[in-house]
This record gives structure tokens, C-alpha cells and sequence, in this order.
């Protein structure tokens, strides 16, 4: 087998991936931007570089079959008021599918997110309705749109949609739930929850994310899709009531809740099961 490139390496997800390819002698070539500051400092070995940038000649001569591609502009709130997040996901997938399909890529394993599906009011598997709810969900479904026509377009181009859920662990941003909730609750300053509270969403662990991760990788199974969840979900007012108990005189406020927001994620996940 050939070389992995992993986009997104200095991510929360793709540096720990990273990591763990390494530790397993997979050869990896670890790319990133940086355009968004991760909190380990970067690896001297890490390619700064943008995805859009990659081409086929690229993949070529470092001799590419595999690409684990993480990269994306990943905030749902912030899609509705920066076209440019959205258009960018798009753009950086198209160009890179392209150049896959231009060489001797096999295997593409897309991160995806649950955010595709939209609200079901019923647990999620991975041949649910695409029904998204946000611009940043829009260039996600888009993306899978795009690798089934390049799919179609290259014969040995193998694409898997990653559809995580919310993974979560050490090393992860404070824009993200519980990091940010816990970051509050450290420093003493209030929690500020987004709408009522009664929203739920389907959270894993970073540890059980990586070693499915791996799996799936490992395996000479294919699949379109494969669901990245635990399989149970827990509200957000629910979270914080976890958080409180575990420290005194914790704030709460409430602002108006997200655009569109979704009132449950849960994951349907045989496939990672077994």
C-alpha cells in the first residue's frame, strides 16, 4: 500500500488520527493550513499547506492511495453569517476529489457529519434522508453528491463518508460543547446555553472515535457510509446538570437558540459494532 495523506492533521480528530496511523506503520503525510489554531503545537513534520492546493502531481510523486480527508470550515452557526465557510468545504473537497481521480488514489474517506440528516425525530442510520438544515450542512451534502460522481467518473476511486456525530475528548476546542461548558465552569464564569437545553446530541468519546477510526481503515470492507456515534443521545440541560454536580454555584444563562436548530442527533451504529 502506498502512502496516507490526512488533511486537517493539527485538528483535534486528525492529530490524535495521526498519531495512531504512525504508531501502527502506516507512512503518512500530515497536512494542514492552520488557519485554525490547534491547541497542541504543530509537528516540524507537518506540510502547512492549503487542500486546495493539492493536485495530481502531488499525489503522485509522494505516492498517495489514500487520503483521510478532515479539513473543513466546521462551525453551523457561523455558516449562516459567513458565506465563505461553506463555499470553501465545497471547494477544497471538488478540488481534491479531482486530483484523486486524476491519480492513483483508492481509498477516500470523507468526514461527514450527522448534520447532514437534519431533524428525523428517529434514530439515524446511514441510509437516512439528507435533509440539512444549515449552509455548513448544505456544502457537507453537496460534498457527498460530488464523491459519487467522481466515484462514477474513476472506476478504483473507493469514497467513504465518515459521518461523525459529536466527538469529544482533551486536546478539543473551546467552540465545542463540553469543552466550552467545562472551560466556563473552571474559570467561574456562567454557562451560556443556546435555547432551552432540551436539545440532544449523540456524543463519543475521542479514545472509542480513533480506535473505530483505525478499524475502518484497517478493514477491507466498503462502505458508502458508516455512522461515527454511540448510539445515545443526552440533552444539553442534561450535560450541565453532569457539569454542576461536579462543581458548586455554577451560572446559567439562556440566549435565543441557533438557526434551524435540530432537536435531536442519535446515531444508528451496527456497522461499527460489528
Amino acid at each position: 500500500m502506498g502512502k496516507i495523506l490526512v488533511t486537517g492533521a493539527a485538528g483535534f480528530i486528525g492529530r490524535q488520527l495521526s498519531d495512531n496511523l504512525i504508531s501502527n506503520d502506516f507512512e503518512i503525510i500530515e497536512l494542514d493550513d492552520l488557519s485554525t489554531k490547534p491547541l497542541l503545537t504543530p509537528k516540524e513534520s507537518l506540510l502547512i499547506m492549503k487542500v486546495q492546493d493539492i493536485n495530481s502531481d502531488f499525489l503522485i510523486e509522494n505516492n498517495i492511495e489514500c487520503i483521510i480527508h478532515l479539513a473543513a470550515k466546521k462551525n453551523v452557526k457561523d455558516s449562516f453569517f459567513n458565506m465563505d465557510y461553506s463555499t470553501e468545504n465545497f471547494d477544497m473537497t471538488h478540488k481534491l476529489l479531482n486530483a484523486s481521480a486524476q491519480s492513483e488514489v483508492k481509498r477516500f474517506f470523507l468526514a461527514s457529519s450527522c448534520e447532514i440528516f437534519g431533524y428525523q425525530d428517529n434514530t439515524l442510520n446511514e441510509r437516512s434522508a439528507l435533509k440539512p438544515h444549515s449552509p455548513y450542512a448544505v456544502s457537507k451534502v453537496a460534498n457527498e453528491y460530488l464523491s459519487d460522481v467522481y466515484m462514477m467518473y474513476k472506476d478504483i476511486l473507493k469514497v467513504t463518508s465518515l459521518v461523525f456525530f459529536n466527538t469529544y475528548g482533551p486536546t478539543e476546542g473551546v467552540d465545542a460543547v463540553i469543552p466550552n461548558f467545562v472551560s466556563k465552569a473552571s474559570s467561574g464564569e456562567p454557562i451560556v446555553i443556546e435555547g432551552d437545553g432540551n436539545q440532544a446530541r449523540d456524543f463519543t468519546y475521542i479514545d472509542d472515535t480513533i480506535r473505530v477510526l483505525l478499524n475502518i481503515i484497517k478493514s477491507e470492507k466498503y462502505f458508502r457510509y458508516i455512522n461515527i456515534g454511540s448510539g445515545k443521545d443526552i440533552t444539553i440541560k442534561k450535560l450541565v446538570s453532569v457539569i454542576k454536580s461536579l462543581k458548586e454555584n455554577i451560572e446559567v444563562n439562556h440566549v435565543d437558540q441557533r438557526p434551524n436548530e435540530i432537536k435531536t442527533f442519535v446515531a444508528e451504529n451496527s456497522i461499527i459494532k460489528n
